[in-house]
């Protein structure tokens, strides 16, 4: 067995991530987290915990005068996440009843 150069745990984390693509499934997670903070407590009371898939944010909200406002807003909530993220993770974002 030869030895190896060592390796700090994080890099070896952090390659096997990106080798895997979990890196941008860990992203869409995170960015369903932002959620809550970019839209703050009072909004983010009034609709459902976001689900992401392949780069589309999916929420629900239930009062129609809500969704139209979101819906209005959403290329600057997209900017915000993507901006917190430090990367283009969210491509989409859809508001559902």
């Amino acid at each position: 067995m030869q030895r190896r150069t060592p390796e700090k745990v994080g890099d070896v984390l952090r390659a096997l991530l990106e080798e895997t693509s979990l890196q941008s499934r860990m992203d869409e997670l995170r960015a369903a987290d932002l959620w809550k903070k970019v839209v703050g407590e009072a909004i983010a009371m009034h609709t459902s915990h976001p689900q992401v898939k392949k780069g589309v944010m999916s929420i629900g909200v239930k009062n129609a005068s809500l969704r139209q406002e979101l819906t209005m807003n959403r290329s600057r909530l997209r900017e915000l996440i993507n901006k917190s993220i430090g990367k283009e993770t969210i491509t989409e974002i859809r508001f559902v009843s």
